[in-house]
C-alpha cells in the first residue's frame, strides 16, 4: 500500500490548498515541506516587537480565491493610508509633492504602456486568449516596451520606477506581460493596480489565513524534508527525500517555485518545453527591505529608478517619532540589509534627511527554496511555456503561484493553482 494517495511537495499556499482539497475529497494526502515552517514565500515573523511580512502580504477583494478564504476564515483586513508626502527623481534631480500629483505623472506613462491591454488580455484568467496581440507583447521586455513610448524625461523616470516596483527585477529581463497582467487583474487602472497590490493587508498577518486553510482538513505533514527526486512508476510515483527516504503515492503534486524546480530530478525527464522553461526561470530577483528611521514625522513615499530600493514608503509610525519604511528594489545583491552604513548611504540617495536606525530583509534570491520573489515571467512565457507547464505529466502535476492563470506571484494565484492541481490529482485516482 502506498504511503499516501497524493504526495504534495511544497507547503506554501498552493501546496496547503491542494492537500486540503484532497483530504476533503476523502483521500490521503501527505504534505512534504523543505522548510521548518509552512508558508513558502509568505512568512510572518517578529522584528523588534513588530510583526512583518518578509514575503507576500497584500490582498484585495479583486483576488477572488484569497477573498473567499478570508471570508471563510472570518479574518479582518486593514487599509493603509496614502502617504502625506511624495517624491520622485529625474536623473539626479529630486522633486517633491503630493502622491496625487506624482500619480498624475505616473498615469500618463502607465496608460501609454497599457494602451492595448484589452486586446492583449481580454480575459485576465485566460492569459492565452489575446492571440496575436498577446504574442506581440509577450515577446517584449518591460524595457523594450518603455522604449517604444513617446514620453518626456519625467514621465519616463517615474514609469520606470513604477515598473521596477512591479517587476522586482531588471526591466531588461522582465516580460512586458507582467505589467499588463497586474493592470487588467486589478481593474484596468493605475490607481487600482496600486490599491490591489499594496494597500490592503490582513490585520493579523498571513499566518492565520494559511493556518485556516491547513486546519480545514486532517493532513499528515512533514517539515524540514527537502525532496531530491520524483519518479513516475506504473500506477504511482516514488518521491525520494534529500535524506534518502522513499515516499510512495498514487500521484504527486510538485508545488514549489519555478526557480527551484531544477533542483529536483524527475524520472522520466519532464518534457523538453518544461525543461526549457525551468532552465530559463522567472525574472524576479529583488529585495523587500524594512528600515526603521528617525527624522521628520510625515509619512513618505519616494521612488527612484535604478536604486537598490527604488520604491520606499512608510509602513508604520511610532510614538517615539520613528517610522518603519518598506522598500522594494530590483536586485537583492545590490543592498545588504545587515550593513547599516550601506543602507544609510542608499537611503540618502532616495529620501535624504532620515537616519537609519535598523534594517532587515530576507534574501529570497539566495534562499534555496525560493531563488527569487514573486512571479515575473520572462518574455515568451505565455507564448511558449505557460500551457505546457500547467499540463500534468501522467501522475506528476506541477503547481504553485508561478503557474497561475490569474494572480501569478500572489497568494491568490497560489490558491488558484492548488485548487487546479488537486482536481488533476483526484482525476488520476
Amino acid at each position: 500500500m502506498p504511503d499516501a494517495d497524493v504526495v504534495v511537495i511544497g507547503g506554501g499556499f498552493a501546496g496547503v490548498t491542494a492537500a486540503r482539497e484532497i483530504a476533503l475529497a476523502g483521500r490521503r494526502p501527505l504534505l512534504v515541506e523543505a522548510r521548518d515552517r509552512l508558508g513558502g514565500r509568505t512568512w510572518t515573523a517578529d522584528w523588534n516587537g513588530q510583526q512583518i511580512e518578509y514575503g507576500g502580504g497584500w490582498v484585495h477583494w479583486h483576488q477572488p480565491h484569497t477573498w473567499s478564504e478570508i471570508t471563510r476564515a472570518g479574518l479582518a483586513v486593514e487599509l493603509s493610508d496614502v502617504e502625506r508626502e511624495a517624491s520622485w527623481w529625474v536623473g539626479d534631480r529630486r522633486a517633491t509633492g503630493t502622491a496625487a500629483g506624482r500619480d498624475a505623472i505616473a498615469e500618463r506613462g502607465w496608460n501609454a504602456f497599457v494602451a492595448d491591454a484589452d486586446a492583449v488580455l481580454p480575459n485576465p484568467y485566460d492569459p492565452l486568449a489575446g492571440g496575436a496581440a498577446m504574442r506581440r507583447l509577450d515577446a517584449m521586455t518591460v524595457a523594450e516596451r518603455i522604449a517604444t513610448l513617446d514620453l518626456d524625461d519625467t514621465e519616463r523616470a517615474v514609469l520606470m520606477a513604477e515598473c521596477e516596483s512591479v517587476a522586482h527585477g531588471p526591466l531588461e529581463e522582465a516580460g512586458a506581460m507582467a505589467i499588463i497582467r497586474w493592470h487588467v487583474l486589478s481593474g484596468s487602472s493605475l490607481a487600482l493596480t496600486q490599491y490591489a497590490g499594496g494597500r490592503v493587508t490582513l490585520r493579523d498577518g498571513t499566518g492565520p489565513l494559511l493556518g485556516a486553510i491547513a486546519a480545514a482538513a486532517t493532513v499528515e505533514t512533514r517539515l524540514a524534508t527537502p525532496v531530491a527526486a520524483v519518479a513516475a512508476e506504473v500506477g504511482g510515483v516514488a518521491v525520494t527525500t534529500a535524506s534518502g527516504e522513499v515516499i510512495t503515492a498514487r500521484a504527486a503534486i510538485v508545488a514549489v517555485p519555478l526557480n527551484t524546480l531544477g533542483a529536483i530530478a524527475f524520472t522520466p525527464a519532464l518534457s523538453p518545453v518544461k525543461r526549457d522553461a525551468i532552465g530559463r526561470g522567472q525574472a524576479s530577483r529583488g529585495v523587500k527591505i524594512f528600515i526603521r528611521v528617525r527624522g521628520r514625522g510625515e509619512t513618505q513615499n519616494a521612488i527612484r529608478a535604478g536604486h537598490p530600493f527604488g520604491y520606499l514608503a512608510t509602513e508604520w509610525t511610532y510614538d517615539d517619532g520613528t517610522q518603519t519604511l518598506i522598500g522594494f528594489g530590483p536586485d537583492a545583491a545590490a543592498i545588504d540589509a545587515t550593513d547599516l552604513g550601506a543602507v544609510q548611504a542608499a537611503l540618502d540617495r532616495i529620501l535624504p534627511g532620515y537616519t537609519a536606525v535598523d534594517a532587515i530583509a530576507h534574501d529570497w534570491l539566495a534562499d534555496p527554496y525560493a531563488r527569487g520573489t514573486w512571479a515575473i515571467h520572462r518574455p515568451g512565457w505565455y507564448t511558449h511555456f505557460h500551457a505546457e507547464m500547467r499540463r500534468p505529466e501522467g501522475r506528476v502535476i506541477l503547481a504553485g503561484s508561478d503557474l497561475a492563470n490569474g494572480w501569478a506571484g500572489f497568494i491568490d494565484g497560489a490558491i488558484e493553482s492548488g485548487l487546479t492541481a488537486a482536481r488533476h490529482a483526484l482525476d488520476r485516482l
